[in-house]
């Protein structure tokens, strides 16, 4: 009965500590994962790293590479990130192994249950071990929530290429001559509608107000699907739905707001 007690008590504790844990690991937007964990002699050693990164990409994590570029919200919030590391348990005659992801205080948000294989062989003992961890992760069902609610982001109206519209300049007052001139008869007004047109290139895009054919702005690919640098303006450029808008970090906030205004 003392032992029916014990684990009913160690399992309450556990389920409480994902339920927060899946709470506060939802507020961080990307993972990143070294190129060589402290139990290993080498990088990537039995790819144990590799397999690491293919686990966290299967249960939605977004993996950022430390070789390549940050996207600019990460460049301008690093505390978006997770570091995720993988720690050898001491056992005899097994392999255990915990996934850890800690912030950027270097803060433990979450740790998996310990994944433990009997084999003996190291990779297919590390591999085994480390699918056993992530079964736990698996059961957190992450999905990045970002801070702005989603109702302030209704709220904020975010046209369509279509529907920008540059007013054309006022007509110039000519001044060569002091006689007062009749005033204009009334004619019917032609409205010169100037748009702003965005169109495919080899980069990305590029966004062009058609009336004058100058480029406001350069629209850069990046790594991650669908997601683009500005040229002139800091944050990046995506679409929702139909509609271009610039995410940015302003003290420490993230704002979001239409590309074109």
């Amino acid at each position: 009965m003392k032992y029916l007690s014990t684990l009913f008590v160690f399992f309450l504790i556990l389920s409480q500590n994902i339920v927060f844990s899946q709470n506060d690991i939802n507020n961080y937007k990307y993972v990143s994962v070294p190129d060589r964990f402290d139990f290993l002699k080498s990088a990537d050693q039995y790819q144990v790293n590799s397999l690491t990164k293919f686990l966290l990409k299967k249960n939605g994590f977004l993996v950022v590479d430390t070789s390549y570029k940050y996207p600019a919200d990460l460049v301008n919030n690093r505390c978006l990130l997770l570091n995720v590391n993988v720690e050898k348990i001491k056992g005899f005659l097994n392999t255990k192994l915990e996934v850890q992801f800690r912030n950027c205080k270097n803060e433990l948000v979450f740790k998996s249950a310990i994944g433990t294989s009997k084999l003996k062989d190291f990779e297919k003992g590390y591999h085994a071990a480390l699918r056993a961890a992530f079964e736990s992760v698996a059961e957190l069902n992450y999905s990045y929530k970002s801070p702005i609610s989603a109702k302030a982001i209704e709220k904020t109206p975010v046209p369509t290429p279509d529907e920008v519209i540059i007013p054309p300049a006022p007509p110039k007052v000519s001044t060569t001559s002091s006689v007062p001139s009749a005033p204009p008869t009334p004619t019917a007004v032609t409205k010169d509608i100037s748009k702003v047109k965005i169109t495919p290139t080899d980069y990305g895009f590029k966004v062009i107000n058609e009336s004058t054919a100058t480029i406001l702005h350069t629209l850069h690919a990046t790594i991650y699907d669908g997601v683009f640098l500005i040229d002139n303006l800091p944050g990046i450029a995506y679409k929702r739905g139909n509609r271009w808008v610039r995410e940015f970090v302003v003290n420490q906030k993230i704002v979001i707001e239409p590309l074109l205004k």
